[in-house]
């Protein structure tokens, strides 16, 4: 008798990345949506199609206070 093993789950999402302490305190970092160009405030979402509700400064400040991560758009690109 073969036992089947189920495929793991691959988890899909954007890859948070670890910020030091120092680097968010000292330094002018780019990382919500409200400071990149392709942020469109008057429908509150991004002209490139991503979630702009999850990366928003609340969400990002948010979740770097819990686990010192923040998820940096590869795409971000500054006025």
């Amino acid at each position: 008798m073969s036992i089947k093993q189920t495929p793991k789950k691959l988890r899909k999402g954007i890859k948070l990345d670890r910020v030091a302490p120092i680097d968010f305190s000292q330094r002018n970092l780019i990382y919500c949506c409200e400071q990149c160009s392709h942020f469109d405030p008057t429908s509150d979402s991004c002209t490139l199609g991503y979630q702009a509700r999850l990366h928003k400064r609340d969400e990002q400040l948010k979740r770097y206070y819990l686990n010192g991560h923040m998820a940096f758009c590869r795409f971000t690109e500054i006025d």
